[in-house]
């Protein structure tokens, strides 16, 4: 009996200790279940931070990127561009600005002139010869010219000069490359959808869909998206063209 005794004895320590195991290790599973959903935590965290930090670091990006065009702009802000003036070997561009001077009644002198050359286009454009860019002594000028320019509706390349050819003359504000490229996306969309006018102003693309509708402007892409409405029927033509 007594050995028996002892023995039940035993077996309860046994038992307590096992029941203390058990604990023990359901106290682990706990822990590492609570360290797990600890680390998932974190690694959301992390992940979180970095994707805040690409936002952050792609709209610096943006943002400095289109001050840079502000900037690169506004020091056109003098200038026009001449589009689809026929090349000829030893021309002279003095005197072709001051034949499309004649032409849209706007007399036009050295002295009015800082600058002018040819440019080559951004993108490979067939034959079509390379616009010819003026800096003037001042925007107001400019701005004239380019009034002037309006008036007259048509400018053809044999009224500043080159004789024989029936090429039609464009002048515009001189646009940074991006912006020409929303000007042309402008313009499409405002044929897509009859829109009567696009032109440049002080640097802003402006549309209008009719004589008696508002202007509005173009400043970004996603400002495209204005441009829409029923079919009006409306031959879409443009106050300027551009490349």
């Amino acid at each position: 009996m007594d050995d028996l005794k002892k023995q039940i004895d035993e077996l309860k320590v046994t038992k307590q200790k096992v029941t203390t195991f058990s604990q023990d290790i359901s106290d682990l599973k706990t822990s590492m279940q609570f360290h797990a959903e600890e680390q998932v935590d974190i690694k959301k965290r992390i992940n979180d931070i970095c994707l805040e930090g690409s936002k952050q670091s792609s709209l610096l990006f943006d943002n400095l990127v289109s001050k840079i065009d502000f900037l690169e702009q506004q020091s056109r802000n003098c200038n026009i561009e001449i589009c689809n003036v026929p090349e000829k070997r030893g021309e002279n561009l003095l005197n072709i600005i001051e034949m499309v001077g004649s032409a849209v009644n706007f007399p036009i002198c050295q002295k009015d002139i800082v600058s002018i050359h040819r440019v080559q286009h951004a993108t490979q454009q067939g034959n079509k010869p390379k616009s010819i860019v003026v800096k003037f002594t001042s925007r107001i000028f400019r701005d004239n010219l380019i009034s002037a320019y309006r008036l007259t509706k048509t400018l053809k390349a044999e009224k500043i000069g080159i004789a024989g050819s029936t090429a039609t003359v464009y002048i515009n504000e001189h646009l940074t490359l991006k912006n020409k490229q929303l000007f042309r996306k402008t313009r499409e969309a405002a044929a897509l959808h009859n829109y009567k006018y696009v032109w440049i102003k002080n640097s802003t693309i402006l549309v209008r869909k009719r004589d008696d509708t508002s202007a509005f402007a173009i400043r970004s892409e996603g400002d495209i998206r204005k441009i829409k409405g029923k079919d009006d029927f409306i031959p879409c033509t443009t106050k300027e063209n551009n490349e």
